[in-house]
Formats: C-alpha cells, sequence, structure tokens
C-alpha cells in the first residue's frame, strides 16, 4: 500500500481491550471505545427522552477517532469495573458499521484467540491474516481459527498465515508444523533482537 504511491483512507481498529496496537504505534490513546460505554450507559440517565441515540452515538465516535498522519485510528481501550464486555462488542459492531464504508482499507488487529470469532464481532472480510509463531500449538491455534471462521460462516476470500518470530534453526521445522493441518504459509517474519529490545522498553 506504502508503496503504490496512491492514497487510500485508511482505518486501523485496535480491538484488543489492552490496546497494544496503539502502544507499538507510539500513540497514545485518552478516549476509546470503552470510554464510549460508559457515556452511552450514563446518557440513558442524563439526557432528555427525546434525544436521538443515533445522532448521540455518531457525535461520540468523532470524539474517539484519532486522526494520525497516514491513517485513522480506533482503539477498543477497557470498560470501567467489573461486567462482561457484551455492550463494548457491541459498541464494536456498531462503530464498525458507521465506519467501515468511508475508508479504503481497513485493518483490525484482534486479541490472541477464537473468543472475538465466536462472539461474531468481527465482519465480513477480505483477507483474514492469521499470525502465529512457529510453534506446533500456535500453529495449531491457527488451523482452529480456520474451522471456526468455516463453522459460524464468516465470509472472506483470503486466509494468509504469517509465521512470526522465526529462529533461523528452526524455519524449516516451523513450516512443516504448518503443513500438517494444511495451513499455507504466506510469509515469515524473522526473530529480530532489536525489536525485542524496543519491546522490553516501550518504545514503539
Amino acid at each position: 500500500v506504502m508503496d503504490s504511491g496512491k492514497k487510500y483512507r485508511v482505518l486501523v481498529l485496535d480491538a484488543d481491550d489492552d490496546a497494544m496496537l496503539a502502544d507499538a504505534l507510539g500513540v497514545k490513546a485518552d478516549k476509546t471505545i470503552g470510554d464510549m460505554r460508559e457515556f452511552m450507559q450514563r446518557s440513558r440517565y442524563t439526557t432528555p427522552p427525546e434525544t436521538d441515540k443515533q445522532v448521540l452515538f455518531e457525535s461520540k465516535l468523532f470524539e474517539i477517532l484519532l486522526e494520525e498522519d497516514g491513517y485513522d485510528l480506533l482503539v477498543m481501550g477497557k470498560p470501567e469495573g467489573s461486567g462482561c464486555y457484551c455492550f463494548v462488542n457491541n459498541l464494536l459492531r456498531g462503530v464498525m458499521d458507521k465506519t467501515v464504508a468511508d475508508y479504503d482499507l481497513v485493518v483490525i488487529d484482534t486479541p490472541a484467540g477464537l473468543e472475538h470469532f465466536s462472539r461474531k464481532t468481527i465482519p465480513d472480510l477480505d483477507d483474514l491474516l492469521v499470525v502465529t509463531d512457529e510453534s506446533r500449538r500456535g500453529l495449531t491455534t491457527g488451523e482452529r481459527i480456520r474451522d471456526l471462521a468455516k463453522e459460524i460462516e464468516l465470509q472472506y476470500k483470503n486466509l494468509y498465515v504469517i509465521v512470526n518470530k522465526v529462529t533461523p534453526g528452526h524455519r524449516d521445522a516451523g513450516l512443516e508444523n504448518a503443513r500438517r493441518p494444511g495451513l499455507k504459509v504466506s510469509g515469515t517474519i524473522p526473530y529480530d533482537e532489536s525489536l525485542a529490545k524496543f519491546d522490553l522498553v516501550g518504545d514503539p
């Protein structure tokens, strides 16, 4: 995308409640979808009954949207207090319904694991990227994601498996681990000590 010379409208959605993608990008997200949840819940008691809730929702959405250089960013974040994430997940669906059509490219970073698939938080998409390490356990999770996506009838055009943190001596074994469950590896990312140091001290 960056090398194409074209200007794309890009939305990056950090759907992980730990906001790790925002940290990796070096962006401080002061307002999140989790904050939006608190506001929407309070508004039930603080706004007049005739208030248009849809207009209220959209105004709050623009308030939490971060405009960065080359992309816009939305961060899920954590709701305050205890309780399940059902309302936050519903908000996330609503946010995507309202925003996706306004962008050429939408990149969604989800938490590791399968739960967000079973909740159907993520809409139909063009490309599903499964990023895993070279271990058999990690690639087994990749297989489960593929099978679960099929089971819940998630519509996607392509599934790409990216093997991350590949060490020189284990690359072939990692690729073999992917072939056993029938996963097609589209690319590998070598382990980089400098990136590990950045991560250790919290540098983007």
